[in-house]
């Protein structure tokens, strides 16, 4: 989703103020936690840790979820490293003034809110922190499916 300058600062703004902010999930690139068209729920990213996903924008307007595999240090400064599940590559480095926010639940049609803090979320984020090679069968899948 393309997203301008303004429209950045309003959803910083509006997580600031309301706590919270919530938005629709578009593409397969954080399958099957995140599905097309589930609600998420991104909040003030105060502390990060490898496995969250989190919400930025690109330096070209993109807004993306990705879930984070990295921090590193360069010409002192924070890069953050971020990659989909089911993408082959991680993303370019985002500042921290780039970073929106950190997902804290998903809702999705026909069921229960899902909060990020179940043993489900934890067990699957160290799958795809430790076993990066699983996102080829992933991106198969989805390939697969879409397809179809």
């Amino acid at each position: 989703m393309s997203i301008n300058q303004e429209s950045i600062l309003l959803l910083k703004s509006v997580i600031e103020k309301k706590g919270h902010v919530h938005f629709p999930s578009e593409g397969f690139s954080m399958y099957p936690c995140i599905r097309q068209n589930d609600l998420c729920t991104f909040e003030k990213a105060s502390v990060l840790k490898k496995g969250d996903i989190v919400l930025f924008h690109t330096k070209s307007g993109q807004l993306i979820a990705h879930r984070l595999v990295r921090i590193r240090h360069q010409n002192e400064q924070m890069q953050y490293i971020f990659k989909g599940d089911t993408n082959l590559y991680c993303d370019e480095p985002v500042m921290g003034e780039q970073i929106i926010g950190k997902l804290t639940a998903i809702s999705r049609e026909n069921q229960k809110k899902a909060y990020m803090v179940a043993p489900f979320d934890y067990m699957w984020s160290w799958l795809m922190l430790f076993f990066p090679f699983s996102s080829r069968f992933l991106k198969r899948y989805i390939n697969q499916k879409i397809a179809n």
